[in-house]
């Protein structure tokens, strides 16, 4: 019985911790309407990603990026047979809520050695047929 109690509480730790880095999670607005701004886009992110806390808070998903307005179309060259690149989450814990927020599509899904999943994030997985291939980091 004990056992069942402790498997609670850790998981119940790991879904806290995730929320709380939900709540202090910040969403940059981005306007992207052309190659031009594209760039300029990449190029900032490049600048900004020489302060460490910056790439960490990108990193860990604390920092994420939102495109408003129109978006640039895709390339008429890439069709919906072209094979897809697995994703990948670069955050330290996985929750179900990761892994149903990954297209319908999504097959597979790329994670550092030692990121963690919980419980419900493995179901998840499981349910909509996602491979889970550990990469090193």
């Amino acid at each position: 019985m004990s056992g069942i109690r402790e498997e609670i509480r850790a998981i119940l730790r790991e879904e806290i911790a995730a929320l709380r880095a939900e709540a202090t999670a910040r969403v940059e607005q981005v306007r992207v309407t052309s190659t031009a701004e594209l760039n300029q886009f990449a190029r900032d992110l490049i600048t900004r990603a020489a302060s460490p806390e910056f790439s960490r808070a990108v990193a860990e998903g604390r920092l994420t990026f939102e495109l408003t307005g129109p978006a640039i179309a895709a390339p008429s060259t890439m069709t919906s047979t072209s094979p897809a690149v697995a994703p990948t989450l670069e955050k330290t814990l996985i929750t179900e809520r990761d892994i149903a927020s990954l297209a319908t599509t999504t097959r597979s899904l790329r994670l550092a050695k030692d990121t963690r999943l919980t419980p419900l994030a493995r179901d998840e997985a499981r349910r909509r047929g996602i491979r889970i291939e550990r990469i090193s980091s």
